[in-house]
């Protein structure tokens, strides 16, 4: 049975919109097709959390008594996720991150080109892509105009393409 075959598009569409919109990273087991979604490093070492120590260490932020709760909670929960990637094979495990800028700059193209209308705002877009500071240029127009809403789909339908390539890869 294929990769892609042992995932249901729920799946598929849980981990793309966790990828793009928390800017996680996806672990994926081959064999089994399981998956745990991580935050990458900056955000795990905010929490004091690294993929280099596999011991818990003294100077770790969360060793205090003082912290919430709910972040002692994460923090272990987040261990024991890090723990589970670290018992499964090496060759089966497929380390699947957000698309890089110019893939996700692929998506607004193609955004402009096959939803937006002829007229202004398709010319608007293009000179927005074509000047620097494109995806902010790209949001403060998206977020302003009545496909905004047709945004959020495109981009959900193109990260789950881009979500169904990386895993069919393997």
């Amino acid at each position: 049975m294929e990769l892609i075959e042992k995932l249901t598009d729920e799946q598929i569409s849980d981990i793309a919109e966790t990828i793009d919109a928390l800017d996680n990273i996806c672990y994926l087991n081959r064999g089994t097709g399981e998956y745990i979604l991580m935050m990458n490093n900056k955000m795990l070492s905010e929490y004091g959390i690294s993929w280099e120590d596999e011991e818990e260490n003294e100077d770790d932020v969360l060793s205090d008594d003082d912290s919430p709760d709910w972040q002692k909670d994460m923090y272990n929960e987040v261990k024991a996720d890090m723990a589970k990637i670290y018992s499964w094979e090496l060759k089966d495990t497929i380390r699947i991150e957000k698309p890089e800028s110019h893939e996700s700059f692929e998506f607004m193209e193609r955004f402009v080109d096959e939803i937006i209308p002829e007229g202004n705002l398709k010319r608007e877009f293009w000179e927005a892509l074509s000047r620097s500071h494109p995806f902010r240029n790209f949001n403060a127009i998206v977020h302003n105009c009545k496909y905004r809403e047709d945004w959020f789909r495109f981009k959900q339908m193109a990260m789950e393409e881009y979500l169904r390539k990386k895993i069919g890869k393997y």
